[in-house]
């Protein structure tokens, strides 16, 4: 090798010196054209915008970009340095300053940006990718996971979004299309819609590419779960699970207590399940809230809308319902109360419950509820119960945090049958109080005037909550529906077409009686007392000979009596308490027809029993509210 240099450069000595000079000018020549005159070609891709070819440079950083700046940005790379310096690079990289335009494109880089040391480069810039649509076209999507939408070729040019309804969404390119967040358009399961695919570059306006009508997937329902909404739960869980009509591949979800702080707890799909395991033991006596923000089916589906589960951990036992109310409670009876929760099976329940005022026992009724028996106990006596706190739970390792009391009272009265109607219907008598003094009340004697039923049977209820109201040397006796029959059939007489307050054996009775409409043949009765209605109440008045008798009609607002005794003074004042008129001595002249065989009547001939009559505002109605006043002055007259 050494000789054949030397030979070369001997022989190069013997070439003439102009020849030599002018084949070194020559050689130059070819390496100036060769390096600055013929262009490098470069294929520009959309799938890089940095496409780079090998082309040497020496002193990289004096090289400016000459030409294609609105276009293209040259930048040299791969550099090599010396003592720090950068002395020549190995490549040159195109990248787009603007949307790219199909074509050829010359730029060059020369030092100082001078002509003439230009490398000239030439960029091919191929067609723009194409969107492929067509598999597309009225598919069935998912409203939750990317739509992928192919391209002919990757592009990293530009920028991507996808529309529908008013809403964008952004799209991802990689080497199978562009993938876009269709889940950020709000799109509902099981619905039409058309999407717009938009093409942009850097912050220029956005150009739609295609239409493509689609249709969402069907949503995804919940089919049951261990965990309801507003449920109070009770047990101790170790996890719950919700389980819907799909194969579930992801679900998005999340815990807080009421307050917002989360509460760490894990989330996991188990084929059709979402199951929530709280990483520890949720704290009792405490407010939750789940939400199941989307789950996403294996093909895709999704929920039409969020699942909301509010829930709460209980604490100890609490007393959830008593079978009894606050009155009314008979006197022998088993009171049920029953907890929200199972008791513990170990516990001694008498160590817990007591009664008061009444005597009585206690015993479990079943896992959650307890069995409070009474046993004649005196009528209206008031009394209570009470269940001390730590009564431990069945179900977690919680015990009741405060003490129960329940108050209620014994039923003031009792009632018994008198009798019977024509059609055999009972009638009812109310007794309340023991005392050897007796007042009587009645309702319903005219089957046409209802309002008078109504009312002492709203008095009854009264009196059987507040007989301990009555006077020790009192005794009320309520009879609100003397004619059953004729309430029944809204009929001013009974079955028989007798009007029973005419069938009372008074000094005055007769068989045919005067009506508003005339004379009734036998509406008397075919003898005094002759209808089992009339015998009934007169057996009781008998027996009771009141102290006075109150009875209940309608209409008129007015208030009568039967002149015996104080009946005046004490019918004069029931109208004034409730502001209605008097007929006293003038019932005939007030009516339009002659009375005969009153109840009030026969009471005072027979028994001398001060007695006094109203008639109520309307036949229809319950007028106890207005009256109470006056109807608790009558027990103490």
């Amino acid at each position: 090798m050494k000789r054949f240099i030397r030979s070369v450069l001997i022989r190069f000595q013997k070439v003439p010196v102009l020849a030599r000079v002018g084949g070194g000018i020559a050689v130059l020549g070819l390496l100036y054209v060769w390096t600055f005159v013929v262009p490098v070609n470069v294929q520009f891709s959309y799938a890089d915008n940095n496409t780079c070819t090998d082309v040497f440079t020496v002193a990289p950083d004096m090289q400016k970009q000459r030409g294609g700046e609105g276009e293209f940005k040259v930048t040299l790379e791969d550099k090599v340095h010396v003592f720090g310096v950068p002395v020549f690079s190995r490549s040159a990289c195109v990248s787009t300053v603007s949307a790219p335009t199909v074509g050829h494109t010359n730029v060059g880089v020369a030092p100082f940006g001078l002509p003439l040391f230009s490398k000239t480069i030439d960029i091919t810039t191929p067609s723009v990718p194409v969107a492929s649509v067509k598999s597309l076209m009225n598919a069935e999507i998912s409203a939750v996971t990317p739509l992928v939408i192919p391209l002919s070729q990757k592009d990293a040019v530009h920028s991507y979004t996808i529309q529908a309804n008013d809403k964008t969404a952004p799209c991802d390119a990689d080497s199978k299309g562009v993938a876009c967040d269709v889940r950020q358009l709000g799109l509902l399961p099981d619905a039409p819609y058309e999407l717009a695919l938009f093409r942009a570059y850097g912050e220029e306006t956005p150009n739609q590419l295609e239409k493509i009508p689609v249709k969402t997937l069907k949503a995804i329902q919940l089919v049951d779960s261990t965990l309801k909404a507003d449920m109070v739960v009770y047990d101790a869980p170790t996890e719950y699970r919700f389980n819907f009509d799909h194969e579930l591949d992801a679900v998005d979800a999340k815990l807080t207590q009421s307050d917002g702080k989360s509460v760490d707890a894990s989330f996991t799909v188990d084929g059709k399940s979402v199951v929530f395991t709280p990483k520890k033991a949720l704290p009792r006596s405490a407010g939750y809230r789940l939400v199941i923000s989307q789950v996403t089916g294996d093909e895709g589906g999704s929920l039409a809308a969020p699942i909301t589960v509010p829930f709460v951990m209980s604490g100890g036992p609490k007393v959830a319902n008593v079978s009894v109310g606050g009155a009314l409670v008979p006197q022998n009876i088993q009171i049920i109360i029953t907890f929200d929760q199972p008791l513990a099976e170990s516990i001694d329940l008498a160590k817990f419950a007591r009664t008061a005022g009444v005597g009585g026992s206690v015993s479990r009724a079943s896992k959650d509820s307890i069995a409070v028996t009474i046993a004649s106990a005196p009528l209206c006596a008031p009394f209570s119960i009470t269940i001390d706190k730590g009564l431990p739970s069945g179900s977690n390792s919680e015990i009741s945090a405060e003490p129960w009391k329940f108050d209620s009272r014994i039923v003031c009265g009792y009632s018994s049958v008198i009798g019977y109607s024509v059609k055999g219907r009972p009638i009812i008598a109310y007794t309340f109080g023991t005392g050897g003094t007796n007042i009587l009340f009645t309702g319903g004697m005219h089957g046409s005037e209802p309002s008078g039923t109504s009312t002492m049977q709203a008095w009854v209820t009264y009196l059987q909550s507040n007989g301990y109201k009555i006077p020790g040397d009192r005794k009320i006796v309520v009879v609100p529906n003397t004619n059953p029959d004729g309430i029944a059939a809204g009929s001013r007489n009974n079955a028989n077409n007798v009007n029973i307050d005419r069938n009372f054996p008074a000094s005055n009775w007769r068989p045919d009686i005067d009506t508003a409409s005339g004379t009734l043949p036998t509406g008397g009765g075919t003898s005094p007392a002759s209808e089992p209605e009339t015998k009934a109440l007169a057996s009781l008045t008998r027996q009771l000979r009141p102290r006075l008798e109150v009875s209940f009609h309608a209409q008129g607002r007015l208030v009568g009596a039967n002149q015996l005794g104080d009946s005046v003074a004490i019918g004069k004042m029931y109208a004034n308490m409730v502001g209605y008129g008097t007929m006293i001595g003038n019932a005939e002249e007030v009516m339009g027809y002659s009375i005969t065989g009153e109840y009030e009547d026969w009471m005072g001939q027979e028994l001398g029993t001060p007695a006094i009559l109203i008639e109520l505002p309307t036949h229809i109605g319950n007028y106890f509210n207005s009256h109470v006043n006056a109807l608790l002055k009558m027990m103490t007259i």
